[in-house]
C-alpha cells in the first residue's frame, strides 16, 4: 500500500475474529512502532505483548473500569443505549483480540514524564497494523481508572500507562467520517 492509502485507510477497530496473530507479523508491527520519532532520540518507550492467561487476567481488570466510564458515555450518548452497553462489552473483552500490546511511555533526560514519544510510536504500531491486514485500537479508558492494578499485573514500576491496543484480524470495518473543518490555520502563505 501507498503510505497515504495506509493512513487513510486506518480505522479504529474494535471486534477481531480469534485467529492468532503470528509472532513474526507482531515482531514486525513492533519494529516499525520503534522507528518513531522521539525526545532527543532516547526511544524510552516499552510495550509488553501479552496473550492468553494474562490476557484474560487483564481482561477481568479492564472490565472493573467499566463501572467508572459509565457515567461519561451516559453524559454523552444520553439516548443511545446501545453505545454504552457495546462499550461494556468491549471492556470486558476488547472485542476478542487475540493480543493486546500495552504500551509504556519514559522519561525526558531531565527526568520529567515524556508522554509524547510513546504516543508517536504507538502511530507507527497502528499504521503497520493495517499495513499487515491487521485491525487495532488506540484504547486508554481503562487506564485512566486501573492503572496501578494493570501495571502490578504487568509487573511495571515507573513507567506511566498510555494505552492498550488490542490487535487481531478484523472482524467489522468501520466506515471512514469526514474529517472535520477549521482545524488548520494559515499564516504567511
Amino acid at each position: 500500500m501507498e503510505l497515504s492509502e495506509v493512513i487513510k485507510g486506518r480505522r479504529s477497530v474494535r471486534r477481531f475474529k480469534p485467529e492468532p496473530v503470528p509472532r513474526d507479523v507482531m515482531k514486525k508491527i513492533l519494529e516499525l512502532a520503534q522507528w518513531a520519532p522521539s525526545a532527543m532520540n532516547q526511544q524510552d518507550w516499552r510495550f509488553i505483548v501479552v496473550e492468553g492467561v494474562k490476557k484474560e487476567a487483564l481482561l477481568k481488570i479492564t472490565a472493573t473500569a467499566f463501572d467508572h466510564f459509565r457515567p461519561v458515555l451516559e453524559k454523552n450518548f444520553p439516548d443511545k443505549p446501545k453505545v454504552i452497553e457495546a462499550s461494556k462489552r468491549f471492556f470486558e473483552t476488547y472485542g476478542n483480540a487475540p493480543v493486546i500490546v500495552l504500551a509504556y511511555g519514559g522519561h525526558f533526560p531531565t527526568g520529567k514524564e515524556d508522554p509524547y514519544s510513546v504516543s508517536l510510536a504507538v502511530q507507527n504500531l497502528l499504521l503497520a497494523a493495517h499495513d499487515a491486514g491487521l485491525g487495532a485500537v488506540w484504547a486508554d479508558a481503562a487506564v485512566f481508572y486501573k492503572e496501578k492494578e494493570i501495571n502490578e499485573l504487568m509487573g511495571v514500576e515507573d513507567r506511566k500507562l498510555a494505552c492498550l491496543i488490542p490487535i487481531g484480524y478484523p472482524d467489522e470495518t468501520p466506515k471512514a467520517l469526514p474529517r472535520r473543518e477549521g482545524r488548520i490555520q494559515w499564516f504567511g502563505f
